[in-house]
């Protein structure tokens, strides 16, 4: 089927337009085609209309690892050893004899480069199964590895937890320390504290101007020492 042309406005813009096909994507269409479909069962891509033909899902993969594209037969490879589930625990060991034979497999590849380059296929195929298998084997270790990182972050998120708490703890202290020191002051309630906070101004006028007692002067240099003086 051939497709219309895409204008150049399409292609130079920050988004591109979605394939013209998707346009065949409509009830109408659908319903034409499940119509054929029960007409006929046995309906090939070649015999619907073009408006139709990108309906069809493609075919399923070839039972036989074989299929043909522009003339030619090529051969579906097998799944790597990444896709492969397995029960058995990571050798290290393995992996450092995978490695070794890898670095083995690639000197003797040079080396059959520069004496005799007809004889390359075998050691690039030696060179390809060893690194296969080295990623394999290292595959093993994605659940190990998502576990330690996951135990990671939580320990992170602890130690985050524990220093916050200590904090709270200590302000918790402080603020106790405070609390006592001014209870401590003679004459002094919590009532006559909150009246004299609502008309500070400043600290040393009020200390100068309206002539404090021992017990008021005891509380201003407690919230000195404790938040600075005021100016």
């Amino acid at each position: 089927m051939a497709e219309p042309p895409i204008s150049s406005a399409a292609i130079s813009a920050a988004f591109p337009a979605p394939p013209p096909f998707y346009k065949s994507f409509t009830s109408s269409n659908l319903a034409r085609l499940s119509s054929l479909q029960d007409s006929n069962p046995s309906l090939t891509l070649l015999d619907l209309p073009p408006e139709l033909r990108n309906l069809l899902p493609p075919p399923p993969p070839p039972s036989n690892q074989q299929y043909r594209l522009f003339g030619e037969t090529h051969t579906t490879p097998a799944p790597p050893p990444t896709e492969t589930a397995t029960k058995e625990p990571p050798n290290p060991n393995r992996l450092v004899q995978t490695t070794r034979q890898l670095l083995l497999a690639f000197l003797s590849l040079t080396n059959s480069l520069a004496l005799d380059p007809d004889t390359w296929a075998p050691k690039w195929d030696e060179m390809k199964a060893s690194l296969s298998e080295a990623h394999g084997i290292v595959n093993q270790y994605r659940p190990h590895q998502a576990r330690e990182t996951l135990i990671q972050m939580m320990e992170e998120q602890i130690e985050r937890c524990r220093v916050e708490t200590q904090g709270c703890k200590d302000v918790c202290d402080r603020v106790r320390k405070v609390v006592a020191d001014v209870e401590g002051g003679e004459g002094l309630t919590m009532s006559k504290m909150k009246h004299e906070e609502e008309h500070w101004p400043n600290v040393k006028s009020k200390e100068a101007n309206l002539g404090m007692g021992a017990a008021e002067k005891r509380v201003w240099h407690i919230i000195k020492q404790e938040i600075g003086a005021f100016d």
